[in-house]
């Protein structure tokens, strides 16, 4: 090996143009990449290039997995591992133990684009980027963007692989589709950066993905390569313009998808990860990407059906790809690449290239000063209630009525009426009741449920819709979405004719999408339409509380349904909660008997959840709830302080004074909408709404006047604290009025005084 000095002034000589030219997020102090880089081996330079993919969970010293790993960190090294599925357990313990044994810290990425959730269990789960974008609200794209950055790095996760920049314009796309932000490039470029903004600030790196787009197919990449258009005028304005955007917003790394555009390429049958054109040519030179850029996985179709493993590395290192998420064999990759280069068949520059600017983006996130993780860092971070809080207004703000032409929000029931629900499943064996069912029933509706999957025969769904009478009021919860391998975006054909014939049935019929927007496309005959985007428990919770009236409607569509609806088409619907006509609960004559929820047939599993954001969010302080059926107490636990001050814990057994819980709840409330519609201010004089309490002359007269709403709210009126009206024989109008003439004790606004009086006067103010 060259000696260190000798080497680094190579380096220091070889990368001075390099330097020169870099972007912002490459351009400060690089000793410690320098002096790294100037210490490693011509097969070390290639394992830090190189990706290995793992399962973060637990591994015994004996274990196959672990052997090879410590061999690896023993050897070559390890540049960097990409995650699956993981705990926070064996992250704070495995991954730091893996950090320890290497000499150079190991980048660690994942796919999170809906939030750590889709990875490990203690995440929070977030809506897809197309539903992000139907709020209309890029913040909540920054604020998503914060979320995963804030909960991946605390379980040892350096960069994520998103956003998705990919312009999704094509209806019949089976693997992109709610993954992308939308059709129009623009409003990509807008959600894509602030999810670029939200990630970068918090200490996350970055990817745009997938280059150089992949929205418009109609293949999944998963099994096969995908075509592109190849018009020139087109893939510069629509499907490249987000990319531009991301680099332009110093996007850390762009990865290169397994696509091509055949007729605009130079080589038309090589996919973009092979193509010195596409990586090269267009993405470094064109664009001036000076970042870092990463394949999509080599195991893909789009790859393995068409090259062996030793030619498609060879060929992405020499395009110009700098990271490789190979076909699983680190140790074999490595040698493919050194031989190559011993060969003459790959320059050792383009190596040296590559290895620096993964050693630069180590540098930037400050592993070199900090490679572990702890607990406290989990601990602040996951399960955090205002990331809950912000996660279900995504949900609640995504979804988008696109046809209510029953008017079937919010949703009507006769009394005792049954409520019809049939979840499709467009994959195999599930038959499972979807959160959305098991929610409804537990809100009290007279539910009665069906599932069918693919693997249903045409005579079970035959036997589902001759269970359902004419015109009744039936929810279809389509589960159809973007999945690897699948390579369709649509229900199998029975499901499809058994939404066909159910809609003769009845008009009183909603359409579900828990997936695809498009999906409406083939049911031009179901009047009622609403995309909830992606079966996740966050979005069918959302779901839940706007069919029930408890949130507003207010998503438009990122996207155009050919024949349906326009993109920014959305009906709004205001909250309006309804309840659910139960049967009177039985007379038990037996005294309460706490038992487990599943015994109280009861699902408490949002509960705790529920509590905590009110918590948070100051709604109280704390709580304690007690909740049972016909007798049998299912559940009864205490959250959060008695005051905000958290001096002392709630108990169980704390009980609470409901006295006056009218005035906040009722007259607030009120006062509150009066606000709102503009036909009252806090500032408003009271005698201008009721103007007897102006007439009486005498000393008070004068401050009477200068009482306000607020006043009356906040108690500071100047108003005694009491009078016995109850022991009086008076009619309310007389209490009206004598409250009107009642003496001030105090000048408005100068003190407190709790008082029923200011209260029963407001009421009447908000009467009038």
């Amino acid at each position: 090996m060259i000696g260190k000095n000798i080497r680094l002034q190579a380096v220091l000589l070889l990368f001075t143009l390099f330097l020169h030219g870099c972007g912002k997020n490459y351009t400060k102090d690089a000793s410690w990449a320098m002096e790294t880089f100037g210490g490693l081996s011509l097969r070390q330079k290639v394992a830090q290039m190189l990706i290995y993919r793992m399962n973060m969970r637990f591994l015994s010293s004996s274990s196959k997995k672990w052997k090879e790993i410590q061999s690896l960190l023993e050897t070559d090294g390890i540049g960097g591992v990409h995650i699956w599925y993981g705990d926070v357990g064996t992250s704070l313990t495995l991954l730091n133990k893996m950090q320890k044994y290497s000499d150079i810290p190991i980048l660690v990425d994942a796919d999170i684009e809906y939030g750590l959730y889709q990875r490990f269990p203690e995440g929070t789960e977030l809506p897809p980027f197309m539903a992000l974008a139907a709020t209309g609200d890029p913040d909540l794209a920054y604020a998503a963007g914060k979320i995963v950055a804030t909960e991946g790095r605390s379980v040892g996760i350096h960069w994520n692989f998103a956003p998705v920049v990919d312009v999704n314009n094509n209806p019949r796309n089976p693997i992109i589709n709610t993954r992308s932000f939308g059709e129009d490039p623009d409003q990509v470029s807008i959600y894509g950066k602030a999810y670029i903004r939200g990630l970068q600030d918090h200490g996350m790196l970055a990817t745009a993905k997938h280059f150089p787009g992949h929205g418009d197919t109609e293949k999944d990449s998963h099994s096969s390569m995908a075509q592109i258009p190849s018009d020139a005028l087109r893939l510069w304005s629509v499907e490249i313009k987000p990319f531009i955007n991301a680099i332009s917003s110093d996007v850390d790394a762009v990865m290169v998808s397994h696509v091509h555009a055949p007729d605009y390429q130079f080589n038309a049958d090589l996919p973009a990860t092979l193509s010195k054109f596409w990586v090269s040519d267009i993405l470094k030179d064109s664009l001036g990407f000076k970042g870092v850029v990463v394949t999509d996985a080599m195991s893909m179709g789009g790859i393995t059906n068409n090259y062996s493993d030793s030619y498609g590395l060879i060929a992405a290192v020499n395009a110009g790809c700098d990271f490789i998420i190979q076909n699983g064999d680190f140790k074999g990759s490595i040698d493919v690449i050194e031989q190559a280069v011993l060969d003459g068949i790959i320059p050792e520059e383009r190596i040296d290239e590559s290895a620096f600017k993964i050693l630069r983006m180590k540098e930037k996130i400050g592993l070199n000063g900090n490679r572990f993780i702890e607990m406290k860092d989990a601990q602040g971070s996951l399960k955090d209630s205002s990331f809950q809080i912000t996660a279900n207004r995504m949900a609640a703000e995504g979804l988008t009525l696109v046809k209510n032409e029953t008017s079937f929000f919010p949703l009507k029931l006769a009394k005792q009426e049954k409520l019809y629900i049939i979840d499709l499943y467009d994959h195999e064996n599930d038959h499972s009741e979807s959160i959305t069912t098991k929610a409804l029933r537990n809100l009290g509706a007279n539910v009665r449920s069906f599932q069918l999957d693919e693997s249903d025969k045409k005579y079970v769904a035959n036997a589902v819709l001759a269970e359902i009478p004419k015109e009744s009021t039936v929810i279809i919860n389509a589960f159809v979405s973007p999945l690897s391998h699948k390579n369709r975006i649509t229900l199998p054909e029975y499901q499809e004719k058994f939404i066909q014939s159910l809609s003769k049935k009845t008009k009183g019929l909603l359409l579900n999408s828990y997936g695809s927007p498009y999906l409406i496309e083939d049911f031009p005959m179901v009047d009622n339409y609403i995309c909830s985007w992606k079966e996740s428990s966050i979005m069918q919770n959302a779901f839940v509380r706007a069919l029930t009236g408890r949130e507003n409607i207010s998503g438009k569509l990122p996207i155009t349904i050919p024949g349906v609806a326009e993109r920014n088409f959305g009906i709004p619907i205001r909250k309006k909660p309804i309840w659910f006509v139960q049967e009177p609960a039985r007379e038990s004559g037996k005294k309460l008997m706490w038992v487990l929820p599943a015994e109280a047939k009861a699902d408490v599993s949002a509960l705790e959840l529920l509590l905590d954001q009110a918590i948070a969010d100051s709604a109280w302080p704390g709580n304690v709830l007690l909740a049972a059926r016909e007798g049998q107490v299912f559940y009864h636990d205490a959250s959060g302080f008695h005051t905000y001050s958290k001096r002392r814990r709630m108990s169980p057994s704390d009980i609470f004074d409901l006295a006056s819980i009218s005035k906040a709840v009722s007259t607030t409330s009120a006062v509150m909408f009066l606000v709102e519609q503009n036909k009252v201010s806090l500032d408003t004089k009271v005698h201008k709404i009721i103007p007897r309490f102006a007439q009486k002359k005498d000393d008070s007269s004068k401050a009477r006047k200068n009482i306000t709403v607020k006043h009356l709210l906040t108690h500071t009126a100047g108003f005694p604290a009491f009078k016995q009206y109850y022991l009086m024989d008076i009619e309310a109008a007389d209490i009206l009025a004598d409250i009107c003439d009642t003496e001030l004790v105090y000048e408005p606004g100068t003190k407190t005084i709790y008082s029923d009086l200011g209260l029963i006067l407001l009421g009447a103010v908000i009467e009038s």
